[in-house]
């Protein structure tokens, strides 16, 4: 299986732009071979969307951006990250969401569990935290999908109960991706391919991880988007501060 990360710039609220920025990539990662292409945490909307998520009209348009993108999936397959509409009439209104696309439908949708809400980061405002896990399954193989903050808690000092990929382990993937909207911070880059390496040691498992790049609000996104074998080693790095597509 051949699969591209796509490490973008993406806007807060401009549909348009995300959603061209988005097909374009898709298209030029199908003209290279690739099987899958995977984008960034919440790159339909941007990151941090904060207040704009409550509104209805927001969330529409994103929906309406991951049917054109849908629509354009064809002899590809594509992760993408959106904000969802949480159906139950319990929790918070939406899960903050990437979609699994082959041949143009959505096969399978997962939810971040893990919600920061320290430092910059306000996520569980305006998202309710998953409570299933449930791996992909394309061309033969599972597919462990998180969501960023899901792979940062099996550390030194844990902050949360839940650990998605101890539950999601139990399915026996082949591999893990995770995908993020990790802003910058000196030091920052080191401590997360610690936990990179870490994870994907632990579960001796390859793990692709995707970030986004850019400014929006007064964060900065550095992307470095990477690539570790099951023992923890990384063997691919995209570039800092640069829109990629490898």
């Amino acid at each position: 299986m051949k699969i591209a990360l796509a490490q973008l710039n993406y806007h807060i609220g401009n549909f348009e732009a995300n959603t061209e920025k988005i097909i374009s990539a898709i298209k030029e990662a199908r003209q290279n071979g690739a099987d899958l292409v995977v984008f960034a945490e919440l790159c339909i909307s941007g990151y941090p969307a904060r207040d704009f998520l409550e509104f209805e009209e927001f969330i529409a348009l994103c929906e309406n951006s991951a049917k054109q993108i849908a629509e354009a999936c064809t002899d590809i397959a594509c992760i993408i990250g959106l904000p969802t509409v949480n159906s139950s009439p319990e929790g918070k209104d939406l899960y903050n969401s990437a979609y699994f696309i082959e041949n143009s439908t959505v096969k399978t949708v997962v939810h971040k569990a893990l919600l920061p809400n320290y430092d910059v980061f306000d996520e569980y405002r305006y998202f309710e935290p998953a409570d299933e896990f449930t791996c992909i399954d394309f061309k033969g193989q599972k597919i462990a999908l998180t969501i960023c903050e899901d792979l940062w808690n099996d550390i030194d000092n844990p902050l949360y109960r839940t650990f998605p990929m101890d539950v999601l382990i139990q399915q026996k993937p082949d591999l893990m991706i995770n995908i993020a909207a990790s802003p910058f911070a000196i030091n920052h880059d080191q401590e997360r391919m610690q936990v990179l390496s870490y994870n994907a040691k632990k579960y001796a498992l390859p793990l692709l991880y995707v970030n986004h790049i850019g400014a929006q609000t007064e964060l900065i996104f550095d992307g470095g988007s990477m690539v570790y074998d099951e023992k923890g080693v990384l063997v691919d790095e995209l570039d800092y501060f640069k829109e990629q597509l490898a």
